[in-house]
């Protein structure tokens, strides 16, 4: 079987700017951390291929310290990203009486999954093994971003199969699986440009993106860049990781 793995680099993208939030109105939408990150799966005769797409850096689960309201309060108090989108690369068919399917297979101790949502997995159901769910989904082939939380900020990763199966999830016989690895960065605000270093290139990143009132120099996520962002940059940064 051949599976085609990639990994992103270590550049770091900048999370979406954090809503305004009134004593009103406490709950805001989840983020999804950064630039959406394809999970690429495509047909290749009887076998499933995938590749993740490495021009997007590594995502980092965070916790923006926000509350959620409804189905989305799983994510309370969590660090968390929706960044990796599973997608159908190309035009390809299931064979007659398949689906597809995605099975964890294994993961960092600590890391939670929840549904993105699909026509009959309402989002946020835990979903991959999470709070006694089946540890696989079957997935209608639509762009597909699920929810990956933890209650410790921290480097994790979980490792799945993607396969034809049929209405139960049974693997379809003369046909090859995909096993690709989702990763998720460790979490260090002072590693600006996200290279697993802290050093003078995360503040001279700092500085040119407050500069130009760059949302990454949002450091605080109030929705302002201004004086706090850069005295709590240079505190993380003082004090390393």
């Amino acid at each position: 079987m051949k599976t085609s793995l990639k990994h992103s680099n270590r550049a770091f993208v900048a999370a979406a700017l954090v809503s305004a939030v009134t004593p009103a109105a406490l709950a805001v939408d989840p983020h999804m951390g950064g630039e959406m990150k394809h999970v690429m799966v495509w047909r290749d005769g009887a076998a499933l291929e995938s590749m993740i797409d490495e021009t997007i850096p590594l995502p980092i689960l965070t916790n923006y310290d926000e509350t959620y309201t409804g189905a989305a309060s799983v994510l309370n108090g969590t660090w968390y990203n929706s960044q990796y989108g599973w997608v159908v690369e190309g035009f390809w068919e299931v064979p007659p009486g398949a689906s597809i399917w995605i099975e964890r297979l294994s993961g960092t101790p600590g890391l939670s999954s929840y549904s993105g949502g699909t026509i009959t997995t309402p989002a946020f159901t835990p979903i991959f093994g999470t709070a006694g769910s089946p540890a696989r989904i079957v997935w209608d082939g639509r762009m597909l971003h699920n929810w990956y939380a933890a209650t410790e900020p921290g480097p994790y990763e979980a490792t799945y199969k993607v396969y034809f199966g049929d209405a139960s999830g049974t693997p379809l016989n003369g046909y090859t699986p995909s096993i690709v690895t989702l990763e998720w960065h460790l979490y260090c605000p002072a590693d600006f440009n996200r290279d697993m270093f802290v050093n003078g290139d995360d503040y001279d990143g700092f500085a040119s993106a407050f500069d130009a009132a760059d949302p990454a120099a949002d450091f605080n996520s109030d929705g302002f860049v201004n004086g706090d962002d850069y005295d709590e940059f240079a505190s993380h940064f003082d004090a390393g990781c």
